[in-house]
């Protein structure tokens, strides 16, 4: 019996080779460039013979002694300071999305890791060590408000163009539904998943239409920030903050690309842009899944670069199914091998689960 991976491998065999041919093409070497971080959602309280916590400041001071102990460098951030110093180690942060449970000593927690790249050798072993503190110390509930997001960026040497823009928001759209079956249903149905196909800038139009709004906007980053991320202003949310019009407000779709709006101009030119946001994934609880997660949006992000800039409306004709399974495995291989990785790791157990 072949396994999945071999199957895959040879079914998008021919696939697989014209990716990673154009991937070449693209970016001699990407991988220097790319950065990425983790935040990690989670429930967590005491266990039965553990201390609880009365507060979430006493839980997170708690984890946060025990991760210094450890050898892991990291802060309480209870404030959610945005600043770029809190992002040279991991942080502890308040998740208010996910409901405390006080009477129970429940609290809702984010991890968040500092930048990382592709060649980091610490973040797999720091990962596996944060995930056994976790389960040794506290319980970590599952919760459908729980999701573990991936925050990928360029900008070193430089910056993603707005062409690269545009190919990244093209080739997002067109693997979504398969994307989609990599992760549970229910990531479907929440407020924090809905499709980017949803905004007002895209709803109601063919998946073919959807390539050209973006490729109309490409030649400005912005515009292909709007065109993905576009809020309606008849929301519910909208209307309780007065909006007059639709505004871009990324939090809310699968992929988040407002991190990645122009800075105000400063002496005569554009700061650098940020990173976007891969929200999809639902919450980890072990330490391979959520690695699996990064691993998946890095390959991804490489394919994607290169592959988004072949997708027009004529490329994409009536197919409003987008980019088939197949079409996305070798797409990640590719990617991955460009980034110098054998295997995809915990991916190829999405991939088997998927079918």
């Amino acid at each position: 019996m072949l396994s999945w991976n071999t199957l895959l491998y040879m079914i998008a065999i021919t696939q697989i080779l014209t990716f990673s041919y154009s991937i070449m093409n693209h970016a001699a070497n990407p991988t220097p460039t790319l950065r990425f971080g983790l935040e990690i959602e989670l429930l967590l309280g005491p266990r039965k013979k553990g201390p609880s916590h009365s507060s979430w400041k006493s839980l997170a001071k708690d984890l946060s002694k025990r991760l210094a102990k450890a050898g892991i460098p990291n802060h309480v951030n209870d404030s959610n300071d945005k600043s770029a110093h809190n992002y040279r180690e991991w942080s502890i942060t308040q998740e208010v999305t996910i409901p405390s449970q006080p009477g129970k000593n429940l609290w809702g927690i984010e991890l968040v890791s500092p930048v990382f790249s592709p060649l980091s050798t610490n973040f797999s072993p720091t990962l596996v060590t944060i995930f056994s503190i976790l389960h040794t110390h506290y319980t970590v509930l599952p919760s459908p408000h729980c999701s573990t997001h991936v925050h990928l960026s360029q900008s070193d040497p430089s910056p993603l163009t707005p062409s690269d823009l545009a190919s990244f928001a093209k080739s997002c759209l067109y693997f979504e539904a398969s994307l989609d079956r990599l992760f549970p249903s229910s990531r479907g149905e929440g407020y924090w998943c809905q499709s980017n196909r949803l905004n007002p800038a895209l709803v109601g139009l063919s998946l073919g239409e959807c390539m050209s709004v973006i490729d109309g906007a490409y030649q400005d980053g912005d515009g292909v920030v709007e065109a993905m991320n576009l809020f309606p202003k008849e929301s519910a949310y909208a209307r309780a903050h007065g909006w007059k019009k639709d505004r871009v407000r990324g939090k809310v779709y699968k992929w988040d690309f407002t991190g990645m709006l122009s800075a105000p101009v400063n002496k005569g030119e554009r700061q650098p842009w940020g990173t976007i946001e891969f929200r999809q994934p639902p919450g980890s609880v072990v330490a391979a899944e959520a690695e699996g997660y990064v691993i998946l949006a890095l390959a991804f992000t490489v394919g994607a670069l290169a592959y988004g800039s072949s997708l027009r409306v004529e490329t994409v004709g009536d197919n409003e199914h987008g980019g088939s399974m197949e079409e996305l495995w070798a797409l990640l291989v590719a990617g991955g091998s460009v980034l110098g990785w054998d295997s995809l790791g915990e991916v190829e157990g999405f991939f088997a689960r998927a079918v």
